[in-house]
Parts: structure tokens; sequence; C-alpha cells
């Protein structure tokens, strides 16, 4: 009898040391009681260490998620690097689970799979699936226009767009958190949870996300306790143009870790997208090829939205650049571009001037009706040096005492003062000014406008050049009505088009307020 026990006590703790063995293929439906989990192995749980599996075994778990409910699921993985253990989305591929990493999987209707095929080598695996209604919340319905871009971060709400063609979600990086939060989220391809399952957040990190239809979905399942950055943009198809990779890009809080657009075109147009209220300033690339042309756009990709073209024959005078706009897009059409940026103007040198340096100054939302857009700026050369300013007021936007006032110093003194108001404009020719400094300060005193834009060409030579930017002047003035509109949590891009007149309208309508 003692011999009889000892040998199944000796078989047990052979098999403990052998590791578990699974059944080779498995269906797992949510229990009548949704507050009770699901645990494999059956016998383990989350405060324990996972149990080992017997090596030399294949096994497939296909587990069932009713419409209605979703399920989270975290694994606990401890091997060296098993590339057999793995887990598929509704509808996708599988894909690999990493060792020691628990943060959750939310998977969708209507099934997920999780599969083992593992070798000779040791290892622990376990995992529990927790399945849940999903909650009543609010719906946010957004209307895309065919143009412009609207973004979101993590809601409570279901977030629903609704596009002329097709939806496209851009994804954006999140670098003060673990990028693995993302899998908190999903992607459908209608307008609801019903809806088949597209992506999540963590996916469109590598690329745009498209719907099939004119409708897609995005739900968050918590993550706005987690994580307060812009995650996704939604825009139409159309409004994409002829980009083939879009992302979005989030600069760490943390500016000593550094921040970098970083463009990939070898095979097709990508772009890049930088979403803040604050500029982006930009600095000098090491190099730019010789092939491509990196095109920098504020709000839409329109040809009116384009705020610079650069290229191998100009690009070392148009750094350090100051980017406005609330959306900032950076495409590229060919080869690759990494240029560095930061929210920092005197880390990117931005006030300093330089021989043959061409600068564009905007205020933060020029080009739409917005009561943030007093700006002041100040260039200056290097010590002991004096330079040409060669500039022009390219659009100056009046709505009653708003200013702008335009300095040039030399030697401390004052060499050229001008204040542009409704009721004196800037003329449409350039103007050249040799000093050491230049001030530009566009006062709206409280009111709504449309911005200003000024050029500024800084040489050492007083040698005959064109427009700074090669475009003709525009002056106007704004008379209206406007509508402050209202958001919660939520960030829209949109864009007013740009009324402009002629300089004959505005010297006519300038003599009639006069008169």
């Amino acid at each position: 009898m003692l011999s009889t026990v000892f040998l199944l006590a000796t078989l047990a703790a052979s098999a403990a040391a052998d590791g578990y063995s699974c059944a080779r293929n498995t269906l797992i439906n949510p229990p009548q009681d949704l507050s009770k989990p699901y645990y494999y192995p059956e016998t383990w749980r989350e405060n324990m260490e996972p149990p080992q599996y017997a090596p030399n075994q294949k096994c497939n778990w296909k587990i069932n998620v009713p419409q209605g409910m979703y399920a989270t699921v975290i694994f606990y993985k401890k091997t060296k690097y098993e590339i057999g253990i793995q887990c598929a989305y509704p509808g996708k591929d599988l894909e690999y689970i990493n060792d020691y990493e628990q943060s959750p999987y939310i998977f969708t209707s209507p099934q997920f799979q999780v599969d083992l095929k593992v070798g000779d080598k040791p290892g622990a695996f376990s995992f529990k699936v927790v399945w849940s209604k999903y909650p009543p919340g609010s719906a946010m319905n957004i209307e895309l226009d065919g143009i412009h871009s609207i973004s979101g971060v993590a809601s409570s709400f279901y977030t629903t767009y609704t596009a002329i063609n097709q939806v496209m979600i851009v994804g954006f990086s999140v670098p003060d958190v673990d990028t693995n939060l993302l899998r908190q989220s999903a992607i459908y391809d209608g307008d609801s949870v019903n809806a088949k399952f597209l992506g999540n957040l963590f996916d469109a990190l590598e690329g745009q996300i498209v719907s099939t239809g004119n409708k897609l979905t995005i739900y968050t399942f918590g993550l706005e306790n987690q994580v307060d950055n812009t995650l996704f943009m939604g825009l139409d198809t159309k409004a994409a143009g002829d980009i083939e990779q879009y992302t979005g890009l989030n600069c760490p809080v943390d500016r000593t870790r550094g921040c970098s657009i970083i463009l990939h075109s070898y095979f097709y147009a990508t772009a890049e997208a930088r979403i803040s209220r604050q500029p982006d300033y930009l600095m000098l690339p090491d190099s730019f090829p010789y092939n491509a042309t990196l095109k920098i756009y504020g709000e839409t990709l329109q040809d009116s939205s384009l705020f610079a073209a650069v290229n191998k024959s100009n690009y070392q005078t148009m750094f350090p650049m100051k980017v406005t706009n609330s959306l900032k897009i950076y495409h590229l059409d060919h080869d690759i571009v990494s240029i560095d940026v930061t929210n920092n103007a005197d880390e990117a040198k931005w006030s300093t001037v330089y021989d043959g340096r061409n600068i564009k100054v905007q205020s933060m939302d020029y080009g739409r009706t917005s009561f943030y857009q007093d700006t002041m700026e100040t260039f200056t050369t290097e010590p002991n040096t004096q330079m040409y300013f060669k500039f022009n007021v390219k659009y100056f936007d009046v709505n009653g005492p708003t200013s702008l006032a335009i300095k040039v110093y030399n030697n401390a003194k004052i060499v050229y003062s001008e204040t542009y108001t409704a009721t004196n404009l800037p003329t449409p020719y350039n103007v050249r000014v040799y000093g050491d400094k230049m001030d530009i300060n566009y006062q709206t005193f409280g009111n709504y406008t449309q911005g200003f834009e000024v050029n500024i060409v800084t040489t050492k030579n007083d040698i005959p050049s064109n427009d700074p930017t090669n475009a003709p002047s525009a002056i106007s003035t704004v008379v209206g009505t406007f509508t402050k509109g209202t958001t919660l949590k939520y960030e829209s891009t949109t864009k007013a088009g740009i009324r402009q007149f002629s300089v004959f309208s505005v010297l006519i309508f300038a003599l009639l307020f006069i008169l």
C-alpha cells in the first residue's frame, strides 16, 4: 500500500515538473454570471506565478464574445521569448504575445483566439478572461467635410465619424505612457460597437485605419483615466490626398528626451501630423535628400494652407522655422527626412538671424477666426553685426483697433517704425532696412481676427531680390459677426476660409471709411 502511494506521489511530482498539458482545441463561451472570470489553467489565479507548460505541444483556444460585449484579457507569459504563444483579434492574423508584459488586451465580438505551439524549451503561460457588457454612454457624432481633420482624445463617448467617402483614422504616439495601453481601444467599421472590428489605436501607430463604408466608430474603454494626449484624428479619405502612410506625433513632456519628425517615403508619400496649441520650432536637419520635397501645411492639405515647401536647394535658408496653427501636417513625397522639433524658441535659435535666412512670421491661428492671434517677435543679428531686413506684410486682418507694429533698430536706435491699422494699411511693396534688430507686434485688443503674416529675408548685402515668399501681397479687413463654438474634451481643427481683398479694393474701402 505504501509503495502505491509513493508511486502516485512520484508521478504527480514528475507531471508538475514537466508542466501542464493543454487540450488541442478548446471552445470557450462566457459564463452566465459575468462576474466570474475564465482562468487557464483552471486552478491558477492572478496572484500566483504562471505555471510551467509541458514541452512539445500545440493548443488553441477559441473564445466567443457575443454582440454587446467585449472581453478583457491579461496574459502572463514567462519564457525565453517563445514565439509560438500568440493571440488573434477577430478576423485578424495571429500576433506575438510579449514576455513579462501584462497590459490588458480588449477583444470584441464575435471571437478571438489564443494559440500555443511550443518546442522543447521550458516556459510558463497562463491567462485570464473577463467578459463585460458595453457601458451606457453618450454618442459623439462627427461629420467630415472632405477637407478638414477632427481630432479626439480618450473619453467615455462612443465617437462616430461620418464621411462623404470613407473615414480615415490617424493614430498618435503616446511617449509619456506605455504604448501597450493603446490596446485598450477598438475601431469599428460602422456606426456602432456591433460593427466589424477594424483594429485599435495600437495598430494605428503603424499607419492609418480606413473604413469600408462612410462611417467608423471608436471607443476607448476607460483610457481617459490613463492618457490625456490627442490619440486619434479622423478625416475623409479625400482629405488625405496622395498620402499612403499617415501617422500622428506627440512629443514627450520631458523635452530633454528629444522629439523628431521622421518621414520614410522611399516607396510612397507619407505624412505626420502634430496637434498642439503651441508652435513647432523646427531645427536645421543635418542633410536633405536631392529628390524630395517636404511640404508643411496648417490645418488642411490644400494648397491655400501650405506653410512652406522645403527641398535640397533651399533647406539651409529655411531653418530654424516656427510652424503655427493647431494642426501641423508634414508631408514628404520621396526618400527620408528627419527634423528635430521643440517647443522652445531659444533652443531652436529662432530669434537669431543669419545671411540669407528666410523667415515666415504668422499668428498662432493664422487663416481662421480666433481670439488668440496676439503675437510678439524679436529678431536680432549676431553681436556687432548689421544686416538688411527685407520684409513685406503678406496678410493683415483688422477688426476694431487691431494693429501691427514693426520696428527696426541699429545700435539701439530706431531706424524704422510703422504701425498699421484699419486707417493705415500696409503697402504691397517690400521694405528694406539696415539694422541689427527687428520687432513685430500684432495686437487685437481682445477682438477676433484671422491673424497676420509677415515674410522676411535677412542679407548682408542690399542685392535686389524677389518677394520673400514669391507670392503677391494680400491685405484684408474683416467686418462681420462671429459665433464661438464649444466642445467637451475634444479638439476641432476646422478652418475658416481666408477672405482676402485686392489692394485696390482695400484702398476703396479705406476711402469710404474715411469719408
